[in-house]
């Protein structure tokens, strides 16, 4: 397990509120702790987040501990492969444009961050975000975060950098 850092939790946290985000998609729950600070930001204006973890025992883990923050009517844990469960929420996107989210954070298989990117672009409001994390560190992801931030940077209508905080975050904006 690879959690975020406590200080990319306080960015994501202020940075959702500054964007009164309402509508939040996680891809790699794990045991929750981003989940939490996502959640603490959006608890006050009604937000919501979904959460996809393919791993049975971490969903177990994080639902106790949105319980224990008393968080968890917020919060829709879906379990499965990322990619099936990105499609079907795009379907129904699709279907209802209103429920496009307003940020997004990519914290599972590095090996298939574009594949998700490019899944949940469209599901993303005009303006929205799509954070990845680990794209400085742990150096083993290096390589393939390069490539990941290479293909992002060749998308029309998205802005994005790299912010240099806890493991590395890649910021990207859509913009049309």
């Amino acid at each position: 397990m690879l959690a975020i850092t406590e200080d990319t939790g306080q960015f994501y946290n202020l940075f959702l509120k500054a964007i009164k985000a309402k509508r939040i998609l996680e891809v790699g729950t794990s045991v929750g702790y981003s989940t939490l600070w996502f959640a603490d930001a959006v608890l006050d204006n009604g937000g919501v987040i979904t959460t996809i973890e393919q791993n049975p025992s971490k969903i177990t883990m994080s639902k106790a501990n949105f319980e224990e923050a008393k968080v968890e009517h917020i919060i829709e844990n879906v379990q499965g492969e990322a990619i099936m469960i990105l499609s079907q929420i795009s379907d129904n996107i699709k279907a209802e444009k209103e429920k496009q989210f307003d940020f997004a954070f990519l914290d599972a298989d590095k090996e298939l961050n574009s594949e998700y990117f490019d899944l949940i672009l469209p599901m993303i409001k005009v303006g929205g975000i799509i954070a990845t994390d680990n794209i400085l560190y742990p150096e083993k992801f290096r390589p393939m975060m390069e490539k990941f931030v290479n293909h992002v940077k060749k998308i029309p209508n998205v802005q994005t950098f790299t912010l240099d905080l806890g493991n590395g975050e890649q910021i990207s904006m859509r913009t049309g």
